[in-house]
This record gives C-alpha cells, structure tokens and sequence, in this order.
C-alpha cells in the first residue's frame, strides 16, 4: 500500500508540473522576423469612390442577391453536395489523428489474461496454469517537451478545421457560380433565339424580292446562310444549358436529368463594395487563420526537437498473477504495485537529434515565410477582383453604349436595302454586330456576379465597415 500511495503522490506532483510547463509553453502570438506587406491606408487602393454604407454580410452571403430560389437551392446544396460531405469526413479524421499524435502525454496502460493451453510450448507460463497481468507504462514530461507535441498536434488541427472552413467557402461558391452560369447560358439561348427570328425575317423579304426579280440571288443565299448559322448557334447555345444543368444536378446531389430549373434573369442590383473596409479584415480569412496555425504548429515542433536532448524518466508497473483456475484469477491482490523507474540520456544517435532540430527549424521557417505570403496574395487577390470590378462595369456601360448605337444602324441599314440604297451585306454585318454585343453584355454582366462572389470568398464569407 505504500507503494501505492507513493505513486499517486507522484501523479499529483506531476500535474502541477505539467500545469505550470503549460502555462509557459502555451503562447498563441509568434514575433515574426518579416514584415509583412500592407497597404498606405485602410482603404483598398483599387477602390477610388465614397460610398456611405454599413453593409455586413453574414456567413450565408448568396443572399445579397436577394434570389429566393437560389437561396433554397443552396440550403440543398449544402445537405446533399458530395464533395461538401467528403471535406467534412476528412475533417473528421484529421482530428482523429491529433489525438494520436499528442497521446504519447499520457500514461499507457495494458491488461492481458494469458492462457498456459493455448500459448503452448515455449511459454513461461504452465500449460495448465492462467494468468493476469497488468501493465503500465509512462513517460514523465519534466521538461514540456511532450506537451509541446501535444500543442503542435491540436494547432495542426485547427489548421485543417481552417482549412475545411476555406475550402467549403470554394466549394458553395462553385455552386452559386454554377447557379448564375446558367442563368447566363439561358438569357444567351433566349438571345439565340431572336437572332434566328430576326434572321428568318430578312430570309423572308429577301426570298419575296428575289421571286419578284427585284433581288439577285446571292442576296437570297447569304440571307439563307446566314439564318442557318444563327440556328447553329442555337442549337449550341442549348447544349451549354444541359451540360451546365446536369452539372448543378450534380452539385445538388440529384441525378442529371437536365430538368433543374432557375430564374431566367439575374439580379438587377447588387450590394455596393464599402470603399473604406480595414484592410485587416482578411485576419479572419479561414487560409490565413490556417496558415497561422501552422506557424505555431511549427514553433511547438522545434520546442519539442530541442527538449529531445533531455534526459527522459519513464515509470513502469508490472504486475500479475497466476492460477490453477480461471475464476480465482480476480481473487488476487493487486493492491501491490512493482514500480520501476529508468532514466535515459541520449549520448550518440549519429547526429538525429541535431538534424531533427535544424529540420523542425527549417520547417518554422518555411511556415512563417508562407504566412507572410499568404497575407501578401489576400491582398493582391482582393485588390485585383477590385479592380475587376470597376473595370468590368466600365466595360459593361461602354458595351450598352455600343449596343444602342449598333440597333441605330441595324435599323438604318435595312431602311437603306428596303429603299434599295445599301446592300445585304451592310445590314447582315450591322445585324450581326448587334446580337454579338448584346451577346458580350450578358456575359460581362455574369462576370461582374461572379467577381463579386469571388472577391466574398477572398474576404473569408462576409464583410462590414465596422
């Protein structure tokens, strides 16, 4: 019983150890040895307007484009999405492997019954004899160096939650994309379609002209060619519609039958960019919180090389029984524990330890220059979708322009070949002209959508000014 008693003693003592190691080991911020780049102001240099706004975007940011049906669409998306599913499996096993990682912290502790008949010759144990035996091992962790593995273990998870976290942002974003693609891929087949009307149209007066003598026939034949083309046209447009549904099918979890169904416009207004959001609001991006972790995942991996050069104390127990029968076996006293104690220094390994910490120390540095550089491609990324954003909108508003001025022509040239001023060319060319620009502001107006879905992810799922 003394021996009992001293060992939990012993147990006590080596709690308030381990308390106090923790409490010193433990440190959350890292004194970096580079600087990391930051803008002049907390105002995005791309973003040269004032804008008074309080916007805040919660984690369901798809609602900014006030789309009821894509906001149902998303909550199944977020149920049934496969790869949604696989993420959070592997989520799952990464925590599994952190408790194994930082287990070695605590004591390990075996029970084996043991049967003479069954281990045969070679035994130490009579064939007709049972036994028990009980068996423990733990190594004392003076020095925090098993507790610094323990900490790089839980930080390496909360870099994996991180990064499931980021990972899932991308994935629901793939969906909303996929969501307004189709939107786009509708508006461009509706488009198709008023081309082949309106080819049809000419195709019509020219073929009246030509069996009155009045027109040639090549006008007839390019009149026909090009109404042709244009249901050529069509018929791809439609082909991108069911390929991108069965995608989004996909997406949801359903299967592809072509059937999914969406607006067939896209939203007339989105929420305004706050010009003056502080530049740290990328802190909270799930990558970089990763990228952190894995920083000090790192520092508590060099604690723990450099305390692998410590004498290590380990306590051992042992203890069994044998009988004649298996039932007597629990009969014993096992209120007597054989402790053991050993102390191990390492002297020579062949220069390992010192490898394994000017590795660890490697490896703390490479973590700290891919933060650094992680920070610096937030900020690039943000700052070019940005940009994107203003230019693309210029781009759209000299698209509209264009557009307005190619109906003025398409309109003046068939006036002139219906007075027989012009030629067919003339009015097929400026007929063209103004389907394809139209054609090019549907997609700029998509591009816009999907810049601005990607600027939400590169600000981690949300933003505010406040």
């Amino acid at each position: 019983m003394k021996a009992q008693k001293n060992f939990y003693n012993i147990l006590f003592l080596l709690f308030l150890k381990l308390l106090l190691v923790s409490c010193s080991v433990y440190k959350e911020n890292i004194d970096l040895s580079i600087e990391i780049p930051k803008p002049k102001t907390d105002k995005w240099e791309a973003v040269n307007i004032n804008i008074d706004s309080s916007l805040v975007i919660n984690d369901n940011w798809w609602e900014i484009f006030n789309d009821e049906l894509l906001d149902s669409t998303m909550q199944i998306f977020i149920k049934n999405n496969f790869d949604l599913q696989l993420a959070t499996s592997s989520l799952k096993a990464s925590k599994a492997i952190s408790k194994i990682d930082g287990s070695d912290i605590l004591p390990r502790v075996n029970l084996s019954i043991l049967d003479g008949n069954a281990l045969g010759i070679g035994s130490s144990i009579p064939s007709d004899m049972y036994g028990i035996n009980l068996s423990s091992s733990w190594e004392l962790d003076i020095w925090g160096k098993l507790l610094s593995k323990r900490f790089s273990s839980k930080k390496e998870y909360q870099a994996t939650n991180y990064d499931y976290n980021f990972l899932r942002l991308s994935i629901i974003s793939q969906g909303v994309k996929m969501y307004y693609s189709i939107i786009e891929a509708k508006e461009q087949q509706v488009l198709a379609e008023s081309s082949v009307n309106s080819f049809q149209d000419i195709l019509n007066f020219v073929e009246t002209r030509y069996n009155q003598g009045v027109r040639s026939s090549l006008d007839y034949r390019l009149a026909l060619s090009n109404l042709t083309v244009s249901k050529a046209v069509l018929e791809q447009k439609k082909i991108i519609i069911d390929n991108l549904t069965k995608q989004m099918e996909v997406m949801l979890g359903l299967y592809p039958t072509g059937t999914y169904a969406t607006i067939n416009r896209p939203p007339k207004n989105i929420l305004p960019i706050p010009p003056n959001m502080p530049s740290f609001v990328i802190a909270k991006r799930p990558d970089i919180k990763a990228s952190y972790s894995r920083l000090q995942s790192a520092k508590y991996q060099l604690d723990y090389a450099k305390k692998s050069m410590l004498p290590m104390i380990n306590l051992t127990d042992n203890s069994g029984m044998l009988s004649s029968s298996l039932e007597n076996l629990f009969d014993g006293d096992f209120s007597i524990w054989n402790l053991g104690k050993s102390i191990s220094l390492p002297i020579f390994q062949s220069g390992k330890i010192k490898a394994n910490i000017e590795l660890a120390k490697s490896m703390y540095d490479q973590a700290e220059i891919q933060y650094v550089y992680v920070i610096l491609k937030a900020f690039s990324e943000i700052e070019t979708k940005l940009s994107n954003d203003r230019m693309l909108n210029d781009q759209l508003e000299a698209l509209n322009a264009a557009y307005i001025q190619s109906n003025e022509a398409y309109t003046l040239a068939l006036d002139r070949y219906n007075n027989g001023l012009s030629d067919l060319i003339t009015v097929l060319d400026s007929q063209r002209k103004m389907f394809d620009t139209r054609g090019q502001m549907i997609t700029v107006r998509n591009l816009i959508i999907q810049n601005r879905i990607d600027l939400l992810i590169c600000l981690g799922g949300r933003y505010s000014e406040t």
